[in-house]
């Protein structure tokens, strides 16, 4: 991970389409991936706790015991689909080796995420 934050220009070239955007909030397991991301201070998060964050938000809304099948299913789902996913679209790196996920903060898809939050976890309770 020792890619530079993207600057004004390298944001432009990594432009999301509203189509990408709606295909990567589609599922819920992402999407409450993307919530976690995009609530970092420093953009930078340890797998393992991102795999605690979804496990977490997950077992809230389907009012479920958090089980170490359930722990160990969402990590794999991350690490061999959705993280690469958001790698394609360049909005993470996902540095295997270390285990660190960076996030890039992308406007658009934020906007999006805090709509979609919004209507998912707040106006649920």
């Amino acid at each position: 991970m020792t890619q530079p934050k993207p600057t004004e220009s390298s944001i432009i070239e990594t432009t999301l389409s509203l189509d990408t955007v709606l295909e990567l909030l589609a599922n819920q397991r992402r999407r409450f991936a993307l919530y976690t991301l995009v609530d970092l201070t420093d953009d930078l998060i340890e797998f393992e706790m991102l795999i605690e964050e979804v496990a977490t938000l997950e077992a809230a809304c389907t009012q479920t015991a958090l089980t170490r099948e359930h722990y160990q299913d969402v990590a794999a789902d991350l690490y061999h689909w959705h993280l690469p996913v958001l790698a394609d679209v360049e909005l993470i790196d996902f540095d295997t080796r270390d285990e660190l996920v960076r996030y890039w903060p992308h406007h658009v898809l934020e906007t999006w995420v805090a709509r979609v939050r919004q209507d998912e976890l707040v106006h649920r309770e």
